[in-house]
């Protein structure tokens, strides 16, 4: 039996833009320009979004895989202060609306935990009224 942890963040568009945005050297690193994105747009069938940038005399747009956006959006995640899982597996899922940041944790279960449980000394309100007794059946 495996024991995992799942989280997701979501980011609608608008949030990628921004992390985008607020992310300037991740994105310059991944070869996007040193610019404020216009808009984003996801691209789920090919796993990547495109990002457009818009200047006086031109829009241009560049794709950006899900692995570098990943990489953008985790770096933002760490500065935003969200807690990110560090030896977790980590995947990119892009929707057609949104980019989920997917987080998972194997836990192995071979060996009991290392606390042992306390006694309880009565049940709470809360517990007693999940269990069914034989006699309410």
């Amino acid at each position: 039996m495996a024991i995992s942890d799942r989280r997701e963040i979501e980011f609608d568009l608008e949030a990628v833009r921004r992390a985008i945005e607020w992310s300037p050297r991740s994105a310059q690193a991944f070869g996007l320009p040193p610019q404020t994105p216009q808009g984003t747009r996801c691209n789920p069938g090919e796993s990547s979004i495109e990002v457009t940038y818009v200047d006086l005399t031109s829009t241009r747009v560049f794709m950006l895989r899900a692995d570098a956006l990943g990489a953008i959006l985790i770096s933002y995640c760490h500065r935003a202060g969200m807690p990110i899982p560090r030896t977790a597996d980590k995947a990119v899922r892009i929707e057609p609306e949104r980019v989920l940041v997917v987080f998972t944790s194997h836990l192995p279960n071979e060996k009991p935990p290392q606390r042992l449980e306390s006694t309880i000394g009565r049940v709470p309100d809360a517990a007693r009224a999940l269990v069914r007794t034989e006699a309410e059946n």
